[in-house]
């Protein structure tokens, strides 16, 4: 069974037709990543809230570089500390070219 489904990659919407498992994934892997980003905004409250700072200064880059390799390289639970300073990285680099 084919079905229209949006297709939202935040700066287009395009209709697409794709079959019922490929969007039932898609349904799955958007529902993924809802959690995971409600698990790193909590992350990230809590360390403001402890006073961290710093997060969008350049020259914080090349530390919050260390920082995300060595979260990325340890044991389970680690995971959506990585993905914050990979959140982080990816902002500081798009301010830095322009986009």
């Amino acid at each position: 069974m084919l079905g229209a489904v949006e297709r939202n990659d935040g700066d287009r919407n395009d209709a697409m037709t794709i079959d019922a498992a490929t969007q039932e994934e898609i349904n799955r892997l958007y529902e993924a990543v809802d959690e995971f980003a409600a698990e790193m905004k909590a992350r990230l409250r809590e360390q403001a809230m402890k006073g961290y700072r710093g997060w969008d200064d350049q020259e914080n880059y090349q530390r919050i570089l260390e920082m995300m390799m060595q979260h990325a390289a340890t044991a389970e639970g680690e995971e959506v500390d990585a993905a914050n300073l990979a959140m982080i990285l990816w902002s500081m680099r798009r301010r830095r070219d322009g986009e």
